[in-house]
């Protein structure tokens, strides 16, 4: 099984103007829970605590994070607002190692020790994301993640953290982690989604071994955003990789996450947009009627959608003929028989066609099963 950390609230926190309000961030924790999210990773403490949030987390039973640099400053901060683990983040590439905090390789790694037993110390657990890490050289990665787990760190995250990595670099990466630390500490992936690939990196990651994703609700994060936790939930599950999610709230739960936060989501966003399972197009509508997997790759209900099959101007013979077949209507007197007639569907289609142009709308499945069952 695989378990998903949820970054929402924390991440969500660093989109510019996007302000969320101490309550808000508890109906967002609420649906988390409705999700059996495993663990939520909520604030930065040396800039923002949010301490509220660590406590209501607990009431509800999820496992509590912060995010600390590898200072003594960060890791204190962390401290203070109580979280059962402190995730320590060092550059894991040089171009930010030099840029982004002025250190050599040694240094960080001494940086990254320290500050693990720091958090070890404080009497939580600590876990240490290598951050930039699929820009970084893998043996460099492979010794900082030795250097953490030799100090007490239960998990090494990788993170793409420009989202430039591809899946073959990222099972790459993660497979050279694996090879040094072994079982001796888990592995998390995190990826970012600035070349529209953060879904299929997590996945990869997963492949390669992670059992663990960093992710938040509709990708929402800085940038172009985090993985999606709906999408790779849903990839994993199709693959039979267990999410250790309750599937059967996903879309609704993720919708409502959305809402409380006041950030609307694009109609086409996979597995949760309102464009995600309609059908109006009369060859997707005339073979889904006949079998669903012919143009769905899941099956919404499963993840708590709803398929919605339009019926209109667009909708086709075959579309007609399909749903004809199936409320067996087959000819213009209603008599069941082997097929539907040619003027069976010529009836139907101008019936629905007339139908939509009235409400202004295409007709849904079962306003038009209605209408052909009427006449």
């Amino acid at each position: 099984m695989v378990e998903f950390k949820d970054l929402t609230l924390r991440e969500g926190s660093q989109v510019p103007g996007l302000e969320i309000p101490e309550t808000t961030g508890k109906r967002v924790l609420d649906e988390l829970a409705t999700l059996g999210v495993g663990r939520v990773e909520l604030s930065f403490p040396r800039a923002d605590p949010r301490v509220s949030w660590y406590r209501y987390a607990e009431e509800l039973g999820l496992r509590t994070a912060a995010l600390a640099r590898a200072t003594a400053g960060d890791v204190d901060a962390a401290l203070g607002v109580s979280p059962e683990e402190i995730e320590v983040i060092i550059p894991g590439s040089d171009v930010q190692l030099e840029h982004a905090i002025g250190k050599s390789r040694e240094e960080a790694q001494e940086l990254l020790a320290a500050s693990v037993e720091r958090a070890l110390d404080g009497g939580v657990d600590a876990g240490v994301t290598l951050m930039d890490a699929i820009r970084g050289e893998n043996d460099y990665l492979a010794a900082s993640a030795r250097a953490a787990v030799d100090r007490g760190a239960k998990h090494v995250t990788i993170a793409d953290t420009t989202g430039a990595g591809t899946p073959q670099a990222v099972r790459e990466t993660v497979g050279a982690v694996a090879s040094e630390i072994g079982s001796e500490a888990g592995i998390a992936i995190h990826t970012h989604d600035d070349m529209d690939v953060a879904s299929a990196n997590a996945a990869a990651g997963v492949l390669a071994g992670a059992r663990s994703v960093d992710a938040t609700v509709g990708e929402i994060g800085e940038r172009a955003g985090n993985a999606p936790l709906e999408a790779v939930a849903v990839l994993l599950a199709e693959q039979e990789v267990e999410p250790g999610l309750e599937l059967e709230s996903l879309v609704p739960a993720c919708r409502r996450v959305h809402e409380h936060l006041g950030v609307e989501i694009p109609p086409d966003k996979p597995v949760i947009g309102e464009l995600a399972y309609r059908h109006e197009s009369g060859l997707h509508t005339a073979a889904i009627l006949r079998e669903p997997s012919t143009y769905e790759p899941f099956d919404p209900a499963d993840y708590g959608g709803k398929r919605q099959l339009l019926f209109g101007r667009g909708t086709g013979r075959g579309a007609a003929r399909a749903l004809l077949a199936e409320i067996g209507k087959t000819n213009e007197s209603g008599e069941p028989g082997e097929e539907p007639t040619d003027d069976a569907i010529a009836t139907a289609l101008a019936a629905i066609e007339e139908a939509a142009a009235e409400k202004g709308e295409p007709l849904s499945e079962e306003e038009a099963r209605r209408l052909i069952r009427s006449r």
